[in-house]
């Protein structure tokens, strides 16, 4: 399981991008909560350019700790395997650091700098979600409607919104003929328990008399 921090620089001219805490990290005891937070923004950097290039005064800028503080940091995620630090030579035979991510945790595509937001790759997705959501709002309402007997409103929603979306098309249908098929209101089951024993696949037979109850001559013809 991902956490997704959103997070924007104001130190440099960087689009908006996204940062990754994986569980083995935000639930390990080695790190601090000081170190999940560093690895998220260096997971961002690495979506960025695919290594983190970034400095300790940046990181200690950014989190407002002494750069010492930061390089302990930054070592204690190393021994623990969670990064890769690399010393590259740079011009004038600098060496500058470079910090990839390790094994699983390698687990970010490299965003389009164009792009505003890291989250265009997902909008059909919640899209679909979303669209999905508001239909089984539409076909409960209908639900309500056939079924006809007002009871537990709130509790039978919420049955209904577990369910998948072709089953509550299909409840929409069953329970019109259900209603329909009872003569008695008191031999109609609580809409929620209709829910629950996913009644919607009952067999109904539509010319069933439900008012004999073997206890008396009700709706009986001599």
């Amino acid at each position: 399981m991902l956490s997704l921090l959103f997070t924007k620089t104001n130190m440099s001219n960087q689009p908006n991008y996204y940062a990754i805490i994986p569980a083995n990290i935000r639930y390990s005891d080695k790190v601090n909560s000081t170190e999940k937070l560093l690895f998220a923004e260096i997971t961002a950097l690495c979506n960025q350019k695919g290594y983190c290039w970034a400095s300790n005064d940046y990181f200690s800028k950014l989190f407002k700790k002494h750069p010492n503080s930061i390089s302990r940091n930054i070592k204690n995620l190393s021994v623990n395997g969670f990064i890769k630090i690399h010393l590259v030579k740079e011009e004038k035979n600098v060496d500058k650091r470079r910090i990839t991510l390790v094994g699983s945790q390698k687990c970010l595509d490299p965003i389009n700098k164009n792009v505003n937001t890291p989250l265009n790759k997902n909008v059909k997705h919640n899209t679909i979600i979303d669209n999905n959501i508001n239909e089984k709002k539409e076909l409960f309402e209908q639900f309500w409607e056939a079924y006809n007997y007002k009871k537990s409103r709130k509790l039978c929603y919420e049955k209904f919104m577990k369910l998948d979306i072709e089953v509550c098309k299909k409840c929409v249908v069953s329970a019109k003929k259900y209603s329909q098929s009872i003569t008695d209101i008191k031999y109609k089951k609580h809409p929620s328990t209709w829910l629950n024993q996913g009644c919607w696949d009952d067999e109904i037979n539509e010319s069933s008399n439900q008012g004999f109850t073997g206890n008396g001559f009700t709706n009986m013809v001599f």
